[in-house]
């Protein structure tokens, strides 16, 4: 029989590694029409479908300088794999930015992807995503296939394995 205190022991166990998974990013993301956010140029309404294809969600800000230095490399990636299906969509975080600082943005300089504004914080805690920048690769399914905190030679490779596995359109 077990005493006293190696049950209390085990209670604690069980619930620390139950706190410990409830704060792990979600290994899926709920599907259109739940989770949707706004084009800051247009005001149109963007819905995430990952049916569509290979999706890479980028979570940023226009105050972030690692967020905007990807900038590049992202416009690289969505010209390697655009043709076969990858879509590159740019989640600008509320946090110390407003609609209009986005349209700013996007009449500075053209961005890779698709800009949507997530103003009301939803699509970041759909997505686990409490740091930017933060990279997630969606497959088919709604499943997150791989995530990161930078755009990383890793998570290129995540992306072509992703894009040669599902991304090319049957006939």
């Amino acid at each position: 029989m077990i005493g006293k205190g190696m049950s209390a022991a085990v209670l604690v166990l069980a619930l620390a590694l139950g706190a410990a998974s409830a704060d792990e990013p979600p290994a899926s993301i709920p599907t259109a029409p739940t989770l949707s956010a706004v084009d800051p140029v247009s005001g149109a309404a963007f819905a995430f479908d990952p049916a569509q294809g290979p999706m890479h969600v980028v979570f940023l800000a226009t105050w972030c300088r690692p967020c905007l230095a990807e900038m590049s490399k992202l416009a690289d990636v969505e010209d390697r794999w655009k043709a076969d299906g990858y879509r590159l969509i740019l989640v600008a975080v509320a946090t110390r930015q407003t609609a209009e600082r986005l349209r700013e943005l996007a009449s500075q300089e053209p961005l890779p992807g698709r800009l949507v504004f997530d103003a009301n914080g939803s699509v970041a805690a759909a997505f686990g995503a409490a740091t930017i920048p933060t990279h997630a690769l969606v497959d088919q399914h709604g499943r997150i296939v791989a995530r990161s905190g930078v755009l990383d030679a890793a998570f290129k490779q995540a992306v072509e394995r992703l894009v040669r596995q599902e991304g090319r359109v049957k006939p």
